[in-house]
């Protein structure tokens, strides 16, 4: 005869412990590859349109009623959505709201919703949908179309909606951690930036915007991108926090030849800072959304090139020796009393930190500086470029991840540029100062300083001396110009044949 066994009711628990949680990660892990099955459909679905699409030549938009596209800015700003909710009726931490058109923004974007079942709706315009403040702008069709959208996150802390993203005006977008105040932007493409060729500024034609569920912590959205020279299906996934995360998947496929393609284009705004031998605004002393230019490549190398507002056009191309790991345009002056604007509160602008995926196999990346006289206007655009021709009917596929913060960089044991300074000492003769903070460091460190100076100039003295005050050290050199044109300048510190600090990389203009 057998014996029953009797388990104890501890052991039972634990095995009823052990059965539920096995239940819910199974579950679990089924919807998420549900949703990913999902999403590489629905985004299979979005690449087809694009790539259909290259085979036209290219449609123009129709031009939205004057009413819109004579609205100021704070006329446009003023229009606000009606329903708190967003477009989303369910609960959920992500609100999102449409942009009217309007001001600059009278390229017409239509938006569908994928619902959590799993289905496709239009989200038509309606007049109604915005408050117009009293703007006269009545009898505006229906299913005219939105401007972007943007979607506002709520952090659980302060028991209020934050806005940490946002996607308006031809492919241009940004984002921001939280607590910080807007500053630069991205694009989807750069097309013909510099060159001999027009430049172009391709736009987003739709959106599908994926409902998020009551405990999503992130928001995907796919669009649909038409230019001149080419069409794009891009993938978004928007993850929001103190630093925010926008990953990004895109199938670009060219109508015709394009000169040069930039991928991950950050745009930015300079208008003077420390290095600045003209101040625009004498009661700010510095004015910009990013003071340099960061490269990280995998053969140790890090590259800073502190931003400038030339007296003419200047691009500058940074080749990719081994591995490109990442770049980005960054804010790294965070102190206030260098800004001194109560209202602008350029120390809390977000730096974009780029680290690539899929397609960024050799190449460049090249920082595109303007002249401007005024801080409404970016004039600062760094962007990726293959060595890979751009060539009619050729597509290309890229990943990469855009984090925004204000510390998003990888940690780094190496020396890092804190400023850059410089003074016209007469006619033909100019000195720098350039300070490098190094972790951990040490007063027996003895620096070797290694400095190059392009053509045009010849170096009359350089030294280096410790400086306790950024824990570092300062290295200061004169040149003496003897040609007009820009000179290209290098600099950094090592010990041993070991560079200690990343490398300055900077143009002496005249």
């Amino acid at each position: 005869m057998k014996k029953l066994i009797v388990l104890p009711s501890f052991f039972l628990g634990l095995l009823l412990i052990f059965v539920l949680s096995a239940a819910f990660k199974y579950k679990t892990e089924r919807k998420a590859a549900e949703t990913k099955e999902n999403s590489s459909l629905f985004f299979s679905k979005v690449i087809k349109k694009a790539k259909e699409l290259s085979y036209f030549p290219y449609v123009s938009l129709s031009a939205v009623p004057a009413v819109l596209s004579n609205l100021s800015y704070d006329q446009w700003f003023g229009i606000s959505f009606k329903d708190q909710r967003g477009i989303f009726p369910g609960k959920s931490r992500f609100v999102i709201k449409p942009f009217p058109l309007g001001y600059l923004f009278c390229q017409p974007v239509f938006i569908h919703l994928i619902t959590l079942r799993g289905e496709e709706k239009n989200y038509v315009f309606e007049p109604s949908l915005f408050d117009y403040n009293n703007l006269n702008v009545e009898n505006l069709p229906k299913n005219l179309g939105f401007a972007g959208f943007r979607v506002f996150f709520d952090t659980f802390e302060k028991e209020r909606l934050v806005e940490l993203f946002s996607i308006v005006g031809a492919s241009y977008f940004r984002s921001l951690g939280l607590g910080q105040a807007w500053g630069l932007s991205a694009r989807a493409l750069a097309v013909n930036t510099t060159g001999s060729s027009k430049e172009e500024f391709p736009y987003y034609r739709e959106f599908w915007i994926e409902e998020p569920k009551e405990d999503d912590q992130t928001l995907s959205f796919y669009a649909l991108l038409d230019g001149e020279s080419l069409t794009g299906a891009f993938h978004f996934i928007f993850s929001p926090g103190k630093t925010s995360k926008v990953e990004i998947e895109n199938y670009i496929f060219l109508r015709k030849t394009v000169e040069k393609l930039g991928i991950a284009p950050l745009t930015s705004m300079f208008l003077q800072g420390e290095n600045s031998p003209v101040l625009y605004n004498p009661l700010h002393p510095e004015e910009h959304d990013s003071d340099g230019l960061s490269i990280q490549l995998d053969t140790g190398e890090w590259i800073w090139g502190p931003l400038q507002n030339p007296p003419y056009f200047s691009s500058l191309e940074f080749p990719i020796q081994g591995k490109l790991l990442g770049f980005g345009l960054m804010q790294r002056d965070r102190n206030f009393d260098h800004y001194k604007s109560l209202l602008l509160h350029y120390e809390s602008r977000p730096s974009a930190w780029i680290v690539p995926g899929q397609g960024w196999e050799g190449g460049h990346i090249e920082l595109v500086e303007l002249p401007t006289t005024t801080e409404t206007k970016d004039n600062i655009v760094a962007y990726y470029v293959s060595d890979t021709p751009a060539l009619s009917q050729k597509q290309f596929h890229y990943a990469y991840t855009i984090f925004w913060g204000r510390e998003e960089t990888p940690s780094s044991e190496i020396g890092r540029v804190v400023s850059t300074r410089c003074a016209q000492l007469d006619r033909t003769i100019k000195e720098y100062i350039v300070d490098f903070s190094i972790p951990g460091f040490s007063e027996g460190v003895s620096p070797q300083p290694i400095l190059l100076v392009g053509q045009g100039a010849k170096l009359l003295e350089l030294r280096v001396e410790k400086n306790a005050y950024v824990s570092g050290f300062r290295l200061t050199f004169r040149i003496q110009r003897q040609e007009a044109g820009s000179i290209p300048l290098k600099a950094y510190l090592e010990a041993k044949d070991f560079p200690l600090t990343e490398t300055w990389n900077y143009i002496d203009f005249p």
